[in-house]
Order: structure tokens, then C-alpha cells, then sequence
């Protein structure tokens, strides 16, 4: 079943950024402002939104881990590959090295700024895990504000599977064109998410706080990649907070 789930995450990341074909850049690009990576008022939607699933978060988990036929088993293992290190990172090494083999520069861009993208958000996630110590639903099924700072075992804030999966499919939005595939990207991460409370393992605010990290995470690079532009003056960064 993992390995169903598995090929099913690497057609959902190979086969859009092998359509993506990029046409040679102009030799003299001109500056161009940039969208801020997080907004003042998305920085505020982020803090209510993840107060209040802190609010309702051992309702959430009753209510699904409870209920463990919300949806088919196979979806919502393909839901954890989506999210999962041991398949994405491979894929998107893949597709970087096939990109660069075929010559295919669309592919290999995409597929590099999408594993820059779940790097960095999965470091992110690892390292607010270990700071903040909040302890798994599994471990401290009767509170959902058990904290452990600086510890290294059974993290739960955010949810690293979630951070992933949103950087993956934040990356691989901004690639393609289309609403439809930005639908089944984030779709996809959003299967991920559900997936962790479903097997017990986070709380409702860990998705929600670990999708956010994840979509800035994939901001970060996009942006970092954008910067650098070319001008007749010489080569220039530009980075918006």
C-alpha cells in the first residue's frame, strides 16, 4: 500500500514539472517588485486560525481518530507519501537529475526549487519541533498543551508531514499555470494534513501552524530565485519580508 502511494506521489510531482518547458530568457532582465513573503494580515490570520484549532483540538482529534472511516485508507496513505521525506525528496532529486540528463531546463528548475522548497521547510519544522516540545496526541492524549521544550522525541508543533507537503505543493503551484492543478496540489497537502490527526500523530494546530510554514517556506525560495536579476548595470537581489 505504501508503495501504491508512493508512485502515486511520484506521478503527482514528475509529470506536471515535465510540462513545464521554460523559453530561453532575454539576455537583460529589469528589476521587478516582488510580493512581500507573509502579509501583516496573513501573519494575523495565521496567529487566530492556529489559536483557535488550539481551541478545538482535542474535539478534532476525538472526532476523527474515532471516526477512522472519514475516507478510504488509500487516500489517506497517499495523503501521508505526500508529505513523507522517504518519497518526495527522491522525486524531486529525480527530476532534477533527469531535467539535467534531457536537457529539460523546466524540469530540472522546478524540481530543484521544489526540493530547496521542502528542505528548507522541512528544517524549519524540525527545528520549532525540537524548541517548542509540545507532546503528540498519542503521547498526551488529555492535553493538548503538554510542552517539553528543547526536547528531540515525540514533537508534534508543527507537523513536519504538513510543512512538506504545503512547500511541495506552494512550489509546484507556482511552477504550473492552471487552477486545476493548483487544486490537486493543494488538494493533496491537504490530505497530508488530515492524515496526521487520522493516524494520531498531530494536532489540529500542528497542520494548520506546519501548512503555513510551509507555504512561506516555498515563498522564500521562489523569492530568493526571482531576485537575482540580470540588468545591464550587473546582477542584483532583491528580497521582500
Amino acid at each position: 500500500m505504501r508503495l501504491l502511494a508512493g508512485a502515486m506521489v511520484l506521478c503527482c510531482v514528475v509529470q506536471p514539472l515535465a510540462a513545464q518547458q521554460r523559453k530561453p530568457e532575454a539576455k537583460p532582465r529589469q528589476r521587478v517588485a516582488g510580493k512581500p513573503v507573509i502579509r501583516l494580515w496573513e501573519a494575523g490570520a495565521l496567529a487566530g486560525l492556529t489559536a483557535g484549532a488550539m481551541v478545538v483540538d482535542r474535539s478534532v482529534r476525538h472526532a476523527i481518530v474515532r471516526d477512522t472511516s472519514v475516507l478510504p485508507s488509500v487516500l489517506v496513505r497517499a495523503g501521508d507519501a505526500f508529505g513523507n521525506i522517504v518519497y518526495v525528496y527522491p522525486a524531486l532529486a529525480a527530476g532534477t537529475l533527469a531535467g539535467l540528463a534531457l536537457g529539460n531546463d523546466g524540469l530540472k528548475g522546478a524540481s530543484w526549487r521544489a526540493l530547496q522548497s521542502t528542505a528548507l521547510a522541512g528544517g524549519a519544522a524540525l527545528v520549532l519541533k525540537s524548541a517548542i516540545g509540545r507532546r503528540r496526541p498519542d503521547v498526551s492524549p488529555n492535553s493538548a498543551f503538554v510542552f517539553r521544550p528543547l526536547s528531540f522525541k515525540n514533537n508534534s508543533f508543527p507537523s513536519g508531514h504538513t510543512t512538506i507537503a504545503f512547500a511541495l505543493a506552494t512550489s509546484l503551484a507556482t511552477e504550473t499555470k492552471g487552477k486545476w492543478s493548483d487544486l490537486l496540489f493543494f488538494s493533496a497537502a491537504s490530505l497530508t494534513g488530515f492524515s496526521r490527526i487520522n493516524d494520531d500523530r498531530h494536532w489540529l494546530s500542528d497542520v494548520v501552524f506546519g501548512a503555513a510554514v510551509g507555504i512561506v517556506s516555498a515563498r522564500v525560495v521562489h523569492r530568493w530565485h526571482r531576485g537575482f536579476v540580470v540588468t545591464p548595470q550587473g546582477v542584483g537581489l532583491s528580497l521582500t519580508f
